[in-house]
Order: C-alpha cells, then sequence, then structure tokens
C-alpha cells in the first residue's frame, strides 16, 4: 500500500469528497482544540496520512437513533 501525506488544503478536499464538510481553516481550529484527527509537523506544516483522516471521520460520526440525541448534543435540551 503506497502511503502518502496530504496538506491541510488536500486533507479538507479529502474529507469534502467523502462526504464531511470542511475546510483547512476548520482542521486547523480543530487541531488546535484537539478534537481533529491526528496530523504530524514537518517544518511546522502540518501533515495528514489518509488512514488519520478515514479513523478520525468514523469515529468523529456516531449514529444516533432519536431527534432527542440531536438536541442533547447542541445544546437544545438540558441535560
Amino acid at each position: 500500500m503506497t502511503q502518502y501525506l496530504l496538506t491541510r488544503d488536500t486533507a479538507a478536499k479529502y474529507l469534502n469528497d467523502k462526504g464531511f464538510k470542511t475546510s483547512k481553516t476548520s482542521l486547523a481550529r480543530m487541531a488546535m482544540s484537539g478534537e481533529g484527527p491526528k496530523y504530524a509537523l514537518a517544518r511546522r506544516k502540518a501533515y495528514y496520512k489518509p488512514e488519520w483522516l478515514d479513523e478520525w471521520l468514523e469515529n468523529y460520526l456516531k449514529p444516533y437513533s432519536s431527534s432527542y440525541a440531536h438536541m442533547a448534543k447542541i445544546g437544545g435540551v438540558d441535560d
């Protein structure tokens, strides 16, 4: 299997192609908060492996079976 690295811009395009709308700015924000996919820094530039993006996307997207779960997640209902 060929390993390759994606820049933040191409990582955003990769996720968009998978159906997850994001941007390189959003990836940078998620990296700063620790909520985004794994990445490596080389010469002060972030690089992502496709398998890291796939792993993060799989873990990020959790199925819900009710609308209450959606409302609770976005703060629409008090716990």
